[in-house]
């Protein structure tokens, strides 16, 4: 592995295949893991049933899955087929799980000192951003903030927290809003932190520069949990990122 020509170090095959890396090797390492790129390609006849009831096309439904064309339809099946695979324990999880328990059954659980934001962490504690007390054997990925609180209890705390930011928005919907942020924006130039669509076209070129555009809408699921999610319409991407970041913070989920 030390071997400064490449075309002369140890290869994957050959470490897994070594005396050494077999010692102790966790069961689900001695499979090697699937090819991704086929397991897109692959259909699940029973997610592909759920859609074909939403009334879409079957067979433009499978063309577009197998050559990872983006449609309403691909949207809706993937968002069917993540929530499905979330219930099973995901690639060998099961036996995963025996490595892990070992290695974090001390883990100690996190106390949050008390503040005048603590309420937010209640809201937000089953964010899948938060802090858990053991970890999973396969993490799961969730879109957006997940809470089980009150849909006017949760924008209550979402605009304080755009507030704090110095963030403007335009109320689209009764749970969406625009969104525009700026690193320069002072907190005493904004006016209740709303904006019309006029005021976008007046912002002079170094402002436009590091202008952020975004979207919150606060989404129901089907297991009578609020999500809530945040899309980047334009602006630098590291930059959205970063406001993401402070967004969290403020809400108590990092």
């Amino acid at each position: 592995m030390l071997v400064v020509d490449p075309m002369k170090r140890i290869t994957i095959r050959e470490i897994r295949e070594h005396d050494w890396f077999k010692i102790l090797l966790p069961r689900y390492l001695t499979v090697p893991p699937p090819d991704s790129a086929q397991q897109v390609k692959k259909v699940d006849e029973e997610t592909l049933r759920e859609v074909l009831g939403m009334g879409y096309d079957k067979n433009l439904l499978v063309e577009s899955i197998q050559k990872r064309l983006q449609n309403e339809a691909t949207v809706a099946y993937y968002l069917l087929l993540d929530n499905r695979l979330r219930t099973t324990s995901g690639y060998l999880g099961a036996e995963c799980q025996e490595a892990m328990d070992s290695s974090f059954s001390n883990i100690a659980s996190y106390e949050t000192p008390s503040s005048a934001r603590g309420n937010r962490q209640q809201i937000f504690m089953e964010s899948p951003v938060g802090l858990r007390p053991h970890l999973p054997a396969e993490r799961k990925w969730a879109l957006g903030l997940q809470s089980r609180a009150h849909p006017k209890e949760i924008m209550s705390e979402v605009l304080k927290a755009l507030q704090e930011l110095n963030v403007y928005w335009k109320k689209i919907g009764h749970y969406n809003m625009k969104c525009r942020w700026s690193p320069g924006f002072p907190a005493q130039i904004h006016n209740n932190h709303n904006f019309s669509a006029g005021s976008i076209e007046t912002d002079s070129l170094s402002e436009r520069l590091s202008l952020i555009k975004f979207e919150i809408q606060l989404y129901k699921t089907r297991d009578e949990k609020y999500l809530l999610d945040l899309q980047r319409v334009s602006g630098p991407q590291l930059l959205f990122l970063d406001l993401c970041a402070a967004f969290l913070t403020q809400l108590r989920v990092l």
